[in-house]
């Protein structure tokens, strides 16, 4: 079986951190483990894993190195940590968070400390830019929870210049177009897949979609590069949203296109 890792800290945002991997973990069928990296005390950490009923692990070392070497065992499916230590915390994303998403090649989930207690996860709200870069690694992952019982609704966002071009019958085109998309993009064999077109700015559309449907969680294909000028869309969804956010790594086009496929053989290898 494979594991879902809870990096938590020594601060109450090991709560909601432990919670929310507990979701991910029944949502993947996954084991699930805690993790704290020793560097002050850990008498938190260890109050919020003996609470959630979750075995602790408390190694020493550096943060990052530590956990990177975690995220790279063959068992484990994913990471979830927090994005900061405190709602209050000046900078809305830790260092710690930002160097651990560049640097694990598996699926992290971050959760904003204000995250109320989640106990399943049921709606997935899943933004595909329709590439194969992007888009194809999210949908990859989801396939695992094929035999839960979760809603996802795939949001796709136009702008005015990617606007598709119907003629005389927009609206057998429109479906058309439709089924084409989620047949080549959706996750196959779940309970309930749907399909909203928003036409506008996408990291403003995804946070207000993701806000008016409820869902639980968004999750997000990325590149893993977040120097300036780059990955704004996700930048924007970790500063400024209020839900977990499951970042899943996506290969570059060089790499081949058979990439996502083979990180969903990995993370079920185990299962």
């Amino acid at each position: 079986m494979t594991k879902v890792i809870a990096a938590i800290d020594d601060t109450p945002a090991a709560a909601p951190v432990l919670a929310t991997a507990g979701a991910l973990a029944r949502l993947f069928d996954a084991g699930l483990e805690a993790v704290h990296v020793r560097r002050n005390g850990h008498t938190t950490a260890t109050k919020a894993a003996a609470s959630a009923g979750v075995r602790l692990d408390v190694p020493g070392g550096d943060v990052v190195e530590s956990l990177v070497a975690i995220g790279a065992r063959p068992d484990v499916s994913a990471l979830v940590l927090g994005t900061r230590e405190a709602p209050s915390a000046a900078r809305p994303l830790g260092s710690t968070a930002i160097e651990l998403i560049g640097a694990v090649e598996k699926p992290v989930l971050l959760v904003p400390p204000h995250t109320p207690a989640l106990e399943r996860i049921r709606t997935v709200l899943l933004p595909l830019e329709g590439t194969r870069e992007t888009s194809l690694a999210p949908a990859g992952v989801l396939e695992l929870a094929r035999d839960a019982a979760v809603d996802v609704l795939i949001l796709h966002v136009l702008d005015e210049a990617s606007l598709p071009l119907f003629t005389d019958q927009p609206q057998h085109e429109t479906e058309a177009w439709t089924t084409e998309f989620l047949a080549r993009y959706c996750p196959r064999g779940l309970r309930s897949v749907r399909l909203a077109l928003r036409v506008g700015r996408p990291e403003e559309t995804i946070l207000c979609v993701a806000e008016e449907s409820g869902v639980d969680l968004v999750a997000l294909g990325w590149n893993q590069r977040l120097a300036p000028g780059r990955a704004a869309i996700v930048r924007a969804v970790l500063e400024r949203g209020r839900l977990p956010i499951l970042l899943i790594p996506a290969l570059a086009p060089e790499e081949g296109a058979d990439r996502p496929h083979r990180t969903l053989a990995t993370l079920t290898s185990n299962r």
